[in-house]
């Protein structure tokens, strides 16, 4: 299957560089506090080296668990918070039970996973486990209008990866997105909250970012 494929190459590059990158994407964690509590079972899931649960831990939270596809970043994590709950995983499955969870955080997630469908399953995924009325956070990058980024996405519309896709100079495939994707990706949920802001990315670069917060409507 290729995106199992593109999955296990893209664990491979995180390995690589666990102890090299660090991320910017903030957290809201007052969006989480007006609707979770301290004992809320969080997932965050692509959750890297660990410093989006260390901003939980430090807000109180207790019930945390985080995943990764990465080996090396989950190693990394694990250094900085030794009683942390860290769960490998193949980037697209959660191994939980339905109905698991309060609340799924997904940071730079989005952006590592390129195709629509991917997306989708995991969107499905995510709904499978968050209980009734439980939250989904979002923190991600969106399509910027500079000459450099135009012609990166233009490239890859030309490949076949649609408009938005792009090949990393280290040679992974990432993603930005059209705020009108995420609101399709995500129509399963009550939106609660929703904001755009500049970031920097992994690279140093400023990117157009945006966070959001959904409610699961499932029954």
């Amino acid at each position: 299957m290729e995106s199992s494929r593109g999955a296990q190459a893209l664990a491979g590059y995180w390995d690589r560089i666990a102890a090299e990158r660090r991320f910017t994407l903030p957290l809201r964690a007052d969006w989480l506090a007006a609707h979770l509590n301290g004992r809320a079972r969080i997932l965050d899931f692509g959750c890297g080296y660990g410093r989006t649960l260390a901003g939980l831990q430090d807000a109180g939270y207790e019930n945390l668990m985080g995943m990764d596809s990465s080996a090396g970043m989950l190693r990394e994590c694990r250094a900085h918070n030794p009683v942390m709950r860290l769960v490998q995983c193949d980037g697209q499955a959660i191994p939980l039970r339905e109905k698991s969870v309060d609340a799924v955080l997904l940071v730079a997630v989005l952006t590592c996973i390129p195709a629509d469908a991917d997306q989708r399953a995991l969107v499905g995924e995510i709904r499978r486990v968050l209980c009734p009325g439980g939250l989904l956070y979002i923190a991600d990058f969106l399509l910027n209008d500079d000459a450099r980024n135009r012609e990166r996405y233009e490239r890859g519309a030309q490949e076949g990866g649609g408009y938005g896709v792009f090949r990393h100079p280290e040679g992974i495939v990432l993603r930005h997105h059209r705020p009108e994707w995420i609101a399709e990706l995500t129509r399963a949920f009550r939106r609660l909250e929703y904001g755009c802001f500049v970031a920097v990315t992994m690279n140093g670069n400023r990117s157009a970012a945006f966070q959001y917060l959904g409610q699961n409507a499932a029954p």
